[in-house]
């Protein structure tokens, strides 16, 4: 068997397999077009309550207390997000446990961070 050879993108930015049966895999150009109301709704209320700097440090890593904010704060526009990226059902979405719920959006921010940083920096 010939194993597949990864792209440049697949090995900068690899997938990131939750509770095995979840993926959460880099957004692709099509993608931004479908989750950049929400990510901007998202932003946008992060940054009306404050907590916009606290999002994104020098790092650029995000803490799971902030995670959860954001979620409280945005939480259709965070289920539709994590919907989107990782191909699930709204509805099966809502049925997960808040911590695997938290993964997962750390997760795809982790996995997107520079373009969300690029959108923050805009």
């Amino acid at each position: 068997m010939v194993a597949k050879k990864k792209s440049e993108e697949q090995v900068l930015f690899p997938s990131v397999k939750i509770d095995n049966d979840v993926t959460v895999d880099p957004w692709s150009f099509g993608m931004l077009f479908e989750i950049s109301t929400l990510l901007d709704s998202v932003l946008d209320k992060a940054d009306a309550k404050g907590i916009l700097d606290s999002i994104v440090n020098e790092e650029g890593t995000i803490s799971y207390i902030t995670m959860a904010r954001i979620v409280a704060l945005a939480s259709e526009e965070v289920l539709q997000i994590i919907a989107t990226t990782i191909d699930k059902s709204y509805e099966e979405i809502k049925e997960y446990s808040m911590g695997k719920g938290i993964k997962i959006a750390l997760a795809i921010y982790n996995t997107n961070r520079d373009i969300i940083k690029s959108t923050i920096s805009n």
